[in-house]
């Protein structure tokens, strides 16, 4: 059964698909949060290289525990590169990236029509929704451009965004064992989730 996202994109998407770039125009889309802040969500820029760099370096300490963004130049050039064989779409706020969610779609022959997803949100636009806005978007543009699963990882003891993937038709797949060496320290288990657009 097709999952319905609710998502308001145009149907001409500038974004990768086989690796391949469709030049067409996307509408940008407005959101509001749940603390009545409205942010725009639109397609990842070649241009926004250095509001990217300027949003990971601004991660607090907390924001960093559960996850491990390319916050360094030379990281970010390539995460970016890998980008373009996928579709990312970014959050803006007062004229700043406060998140990015990007799906890098594979190209080897045996994993055609897969891909993995990542997500990272600014400390301060945790817990108002953001994550949830971003995945559900990306998913839709996902599913409408043909691809047939998106995988994650995800740190077992990160129980919100666990739940929001839960929430959005993910399945937990499999489990990796102290995986993840944390800020705190300490070895924590990692998660592998999936979901699947059985019709594609």
């Amino acid at each position: 059964m097709r999952i319905r996202w609710r998502a308001r994109w145009d149907s001409n998407r500038n974004i990768q698909v086989n690796g391949k770039r469709n030049h067409s125009t996307m509408e940008k889309r407005k959101a509001r949060l749940r603390d009545g802040r409205e942010v725009t969500l639109r397609l990842l820029e070649p241009n926004d290289k250095e509001q990217l760099l300027g949003m990971f370096t601004r991660f607090s300490q907390d924001a960093l525990m559960w996850s491990n963004p390319p916050y360094d130049e030379e990281k970010i050039s390539r995460w970016m590169g890998g980008a373009e064989t996928g579709l990312s779409i970014v959050a803006v706020f007062d004229n700043n990236l406060v998140g990015i969610a990007a799906i890098h779609e594979y190209t080897r022959p045996r994993k055609k029509g897969t891909g993995g997803m990542v997500i990272y949100i600014h400390q301060d636009f945790l817990g108002v929704g953001l994550g949830t806005t971003m995945t559900k978007n990306l998913l839709s543009i996902a599913e409408k451009k043909g691809l047939h699963r998106i995988g994650l990882w995800v740190i077992e003891d990160n129980k919100a965004a666990v739940g929001l993937y839960r929430k959005l038709g993910f399945k937990i797949e499999g489990l990796l064992q102290d995986a993840y060496f944390g800020t705190d320290g300490k070895y924590h288990n990692m998660l592998v989730m999936g979901i699947v657009f059985p019709e594609n």
